[in-house]
């Protein structure tokens, strides 16, 4: 008689209940210890890594989620998630650029507005920014409306 000890996948506990099935058909069970639950013998990933970043550029290269649904395969969700994962961005202090006092392009600042309305459009909001041309930062903003006061404020 050969006795199979199944493990918990998330803390290795050998203290297990049956939980039911998964909608594939296999068993499924509970750790009593974490509480987490898995399967007797999880199946891999749906798409390889290779499969993955080739959807992405496609997607990058202005390709639809509509398009990429047809074309691949895969679901719109599928597609949003490996965004979310492949948009983690580093934090702000690394990639701020400071610019060159010495550099008289580094100072100079381009100003742009648009506006929005706040419940009924004729509130009209405008929104004023200010960003140095060479590192595309946002040095300063205005939120008002469209008059000389508020340009000058900026």
């Amino acid at each position: 008689m050969v006795t199979i000890t199944i493990c918990c996948q998330y803390c290795g506990s050998k203290d297990l209940i049956r939980n039911g099935y998964a909608p594939n058909g296999k068993q499924r069970y509970r750790c009593k210890t974490c509480k987490r639950q898995s399967r007797e013998n999880p199946s891999p990933n749906g798409y390889t890594e290779e499969r993955r970043e080739e959807i992405i550029r496609s997607y990058q290269e202005r390709s639809s989620m509509r398009g990429l649904t047809r074309t691949f395969g895969v679901s719109r969700n599928t597609v949003k998630v490996w965004l979310k994962k492949a948009a983690q961005l580093p934090p702000l202090k690394e990639t701020l650029v400071i610019p060159d006092p010495n550099d008289a392009s580094a100072t100079i600042l381009e100003l742009d507005e648009l506006w929005s309305f706040v419940l009924r459009r004729v509130d009209k909001v405008w929104i004023w920014i200010a960003l140095c041309r060479k590192t595309r930062q946002v040095v300063a903003r205005a939120i008002r409306d469209r008059s000389e006061r508020t340009c000058r404020e900026l």
